[in-house]
């Protein structure tokens, strides 16, 4: 295995809201003067083909990386009405400009439209962006990311649907994924998806909604099993008695105990 796929997927595996612990394992691991620009090259790759990049672009406002709004080497929000760059060695977004070419009424519809649904159900740090395709006027990108890092609690998560639109066809084919991780006293991650192709009705954004509520309650639904058979399964039934484990006193009564306080190796 080459060393760029050996970064490529350490950065594809990492759990949301990781970035720069991740930047900095990575930077140990290799050990050399080329290591920002390695990471930076891998990073970028990522965020552009395969995840979609949330960044902050002020105390209030957020703004997505990604290959479908990027314009010649920059980046554009078409409802901030700014293009920005974004600076994968420091991690951060460089060169913000005001002012692009005014939107279509179709994609300022849609971006008012989408920004509306988000607004009522993703509660957390989100951004949705719709973008015209460069060459094809009737097709859009719908894309939505949501970050909820909770480090206090020991758990990240990270939800993210994009959908491409043919407005002459009304279809509509996409992926939703989840990402969550819980890491305390041990790892557990949630990495799940689901692919979407529909059919759009009148609305664009109410066949969305439908498509990402079906997902969550499919979701849950699976959760619910894992509790009520699975995990159940697992556990081991032990009697309960209410009372401490004297380990000072016990340990000999048990064949481990005995192995040891016996001195066999």
């Amino acid at each position: 295995m080459s060393l760029q796929s050996i970064v490529a997927s350490m950065i594809s595996d990492a759990p949301p809201g990781n970035n720069l612990n991740l930047v900095n394992d990575i930077k140990v691991l290799l050990n050399n003067e080329d290591s920002r620009k390695i990471i930076a090259t891998n990073l970028e790759q990522f965020y552009l083909n395969k995840d979609f990049k949330l960044v902050k672009i002020n105390d209030d406002q957020f703004v997505l990386v990604s290959k479908y709004n990027k314009s010649g080497a920059k980046f554009y929000d078409p409802s901030l009405d700014l293009t920005f760059d974004y600076d994968f060695d420091a991690l951060k977004v460089i060169d913000v400009e005001t002012g692009r070419a005014p939107l279509s009424s179709q994609l300022a519809k849609y971006n008012e439209q989408l920004a509306e649904y988000c607004s009522q159900h993703y509660p957390t740090f989100y951004k949705s962006v719709v973008v015209e395709d460069e060459t094809d006027s009737d097709i859009f990108y719908f894309i939505i990311v949501d970050e909820n890092l909770n480090d206090g609690n020991f758990y990240n998560g990270r939800w993210q649907s994009f959908y491409k639109y043919n407005s002459s066809t009304n279809e509509l084919a996409g992926e939703i994924r989840v990402k969550i991780h819980y890491y305390e006293d041990g790892n557990i991650v949630l990495n799940s998806g689901t692919k979407v192709n529909e059919k759009a009705g009148a609305s664009v954004v109410d066949t969305i909604a439908k498509a990402e509520n079906k997902y969550e309650i499919a979701v849950l639904n699976k959760f619910a099993k894992l509790n009520d058979d699975l995990f159940k399964n697992l556990r081991r039934q032990l009697p309960i008695n209410r009372s401490k484990v004297r380990w000072g006193d016990a340990i000999g009564n048990y064949k481990l105990g005995q192995d040891v306080v016996g001195g066999r190796h």
